[in-house]
């Protein structure tokens, strides 16, 4: 009985130090990859030449456009982000697709709006994955390994045309097909989900009275 505890009893310390190996290496990766310095940082000087670059090129327009300033500051919270980012990597993980970035896209609340604030601009987050060499924004929700959806495709099958995708769309960007206008003919009658794109941020302007 002996020769066979001795044996065994090693197996497990050995095994034991090596998930204890294997788990410091990843809190290690982990502690690496999030204390790097980001690539991305600017100058001040370069801060302030693009700020002043949108005072004078943008927001004079915005508000005579609109009458009023739009929306400058979109605010999310740390967890807020970090969920989201998680959950995308997730997502894409369990169905074997690269997830490559997010892309943070423009967009405003309609006069009939959920959540946020009617007529001002805001932006929604949507993941991207690689296809052709190309960073394109993919619906994880409804892809698969096999079988990746685009957000054109998702938008396109709600009667919107998303045309950012390749420099054909856009130059394209005014041809709108049969099917994508029968789309946006029955879209209240098309069922919803939800998606993987993310919003509900907090938006200033407007400021609270």
């Amino acid at each position: 009985m002996k020769n066979y505890v001795l044996p065994l009893m090693a197996s497990a310390i050995l095994c034991l130090v090596s998930c204890s190996q294997d788990k410091t290496e990843d809190v290690l990766v982990e502690k690496t990859v999030k204390t790097a310095k980001p690539q991305n940082l600017l100058m001040y000087k370069e801060m302030v030449a693009m700020l002043e670059h949108y005072d004078e090129t943008r927001k004079p327009v915005l508000e005579k456009a609109l009458g009023y300033e739009d929306t400058r500051i979109n605010f999310f919270t740390i967890e807020t982000l970090e969920t989201y980012l998680a959950y995308m990597k997730k997502v894409s993980e369990e169905k074997g697709i690269k997830l490559t970035g997010i892309n943070i896209v423009s967009a405003s609340y309609p006069e009939l709006t959920n959540h946020g604030t009617p007529n001002y601009q805001t932006i929604m987050f949507m993941p991207t994955t690689e296809i052709n060499g190309e960073n394109i924004a993919f619906a994880p929700e409804v892809s698969a390994e096999n079988k990746i959806v685009t957000m054109k495709e998702m938008l396109g099958s709600y009667g919107y045309n998303w045309v950012y995708d390749s420099k054909e769309d856009y130059e394209n960007r005014n041809t709108i097909t049969k099917e994508l206008k029968s789309n946006l003919l029955n879209r209240e009658q098309k069922g919803d989900i939800e998606s993987g794109a993310g919003n509900h941020g907090h938006l200033e302007p407007p400021y609270a009275d």
